[in-house]
């Protein structure tokens, strides 16, 4: 115990949650050029921050952004190139380290990998939140070029 210091001035300690605001993002698709684009629309919070997030986390790839600390973004550009079976046994081990950074995600769980098309893989995971349990899925191009995807 400290001299001097009196224990009926102690205060107790309270912990506060607090919002995970975020910018709402649209995507948006240009029907003349077929190019996504995300316009800011207001804010949110919770689950839709969270999702907003690994948005952004998926379509950042780790160590091309001078700007971006080496915890963000995720590693994809690894399976460029590679077979769908090598997809298969990485995926989750990739998604798990780069979503894990954001300490609103408690838990990343694969359900399924699959190929919708030649040189495309995708994959659909379940995340557990500190807001809530919710799916994403996303689509992963496995071809160096679109050449290759279309032969």
């Amino acid at each position: 115990m400290i001299r001097g210091l009196r224990d009926d001035l102690a205060l107790p300690i309270q912990t506060v949650r607090r919002p995970s605001r975020a910018p709402a993002y649209i995507r948006v698709v240009d029907a003349i050029s077929f190019d996504d684009e995300s316009r800011i629309n207001g804010e949110v919070d919770g689950v839709s921050a969270v999702r907003n997030a690994i948005w952004h986390i998926v379509n950042t790839e780790r160590y091309s952004w001078i700007g971006c600390l080496s915890n963000e973004g995720i590693e994809l550009e690894q399976f460029i190139g590679k077979s769908f079976g090598y997809f298969q046994t990485k995926v989750e081990s990739v998604f798990q380290d780069a979503l894990l950074q954001d300490n609103r995600i408690l838990r990343v769980i694969l359900v399924r990998t699959w190929q919708p098309q030649f040189g495309m893989a995708a994959v659909e995971f379940e995340v557990q939140s500190i807001y809530g349990t919710f799916a994403e899925e996303f689509e992963i191009p496995l071809a160096q070029n679109r050449a290759q995807i279309n032969f």
